[in-house]
């Protein structure tokens, strides 16, 4: 499977000199840095937070009525819909979490 990454290319031999300074630049600045072997992609370092986003993106896209419900929420604010207030959304997840809803 091919995927492209923007990120920053190092080497495998010139990672594990200087891991500890990779692992502080994936972890403060966002950095997404791919290992290279010969050239060639091998891993990729991304910092904890990073990941953590990611899979929450996959866990939401991967549920079409939560992708729907996105795309509806877009479309009205597209439209300049005023949306809803906090203490409706609030009020809303607490209905949510007490039906398993």
């Amino acid at each position: 499977m091919t995927m492209t990454i923007a990120a920053t290319p190092v080497p495998l031999s010139e990672a594990k000199a200087h891991l500890s300074e990779l692992a502080r630049r994936v972890r403060q600045e966002h950095e997404r840095i791919t290992l290279t072997r010969n050239g060639e992609p091998e891993a990729v370092l991304l910092s904890t937070d990073d990941l953590e986003g990611l899979e929450m993106t996959l866990e939401i896209l991967g549920n079409a009525n939560a992708a729907a419900r996105i795309s509806e929420s877009l479309a009205e604010l597209g439209r300049g819909d005023d949306g809803v207030d906090l203490e409706t959304v609030r009020a809303d997840l607490a209905r949510r979490r007490a039906t398993g809803a």
